[in-house]
């Protein structure tokens, strides 16, 4: 069991960094694609580079930020806090759209339901990371 708690928020971390970083990716070369499947396809060019800037840039970030988390110690509580933080938001706000607003799509679904997984796993992450670090002192 010392084993899952010492491997599992790395590895929470990995699949994080690679997920956001191939969406991220998969944004640059089809955008129009994935945009169009969110119903999000702007009017005006000047739309299609903020989304690009939300979507690709942000996913960049939370994937190299999680890279790094892995490769520096120091920074994996941050990390793992940070994709609790995000997930745990993005769900609630997809929620709100899904359940409240009443504007939905299978893929908005899908998304709210990985949303949900990786908060959830975050916080195991997270536990693990807490309760290895107290059996190291």
């Amino acid at each position: 069991m010392n084993r899952f708690f010492e491997y599992f928020p790395s590895t929470y971390l990995t699949v994080n960094s690679i997920i956001y970083c191939l969406l991220a990716f998969l944004f640059v070369v089809d955008t129009n694609t994935l945009f169009s499947d969110l119903g999000i396809l702007p009017q005006e060019q000047a739309g299609l580079t903020e989304l690009r800037a939300m979507y690709v840039g942000l996913m960049a970030a939370i994937g190299l930020f999680s890279i790094l988390a892995v490769l520096f110690r120091q920074l994996q509580l941050s990390a793992i806090a940070f994709g609790f933080i995000s997930n745990s938001c993005l769900a609630g706000a997809r929620s709100y759209g899904i359940f409240i607003a009443g504007v939905s799509s299978e893929l908005m679904e899908d998304l709210l339901m990985t949303e949900i997984l990786s908060a959830l796993l975050a916080l195991i992450a997270l536990y693990c990371s807490i309760k290895g670090s107290d059996s190291v002192e």
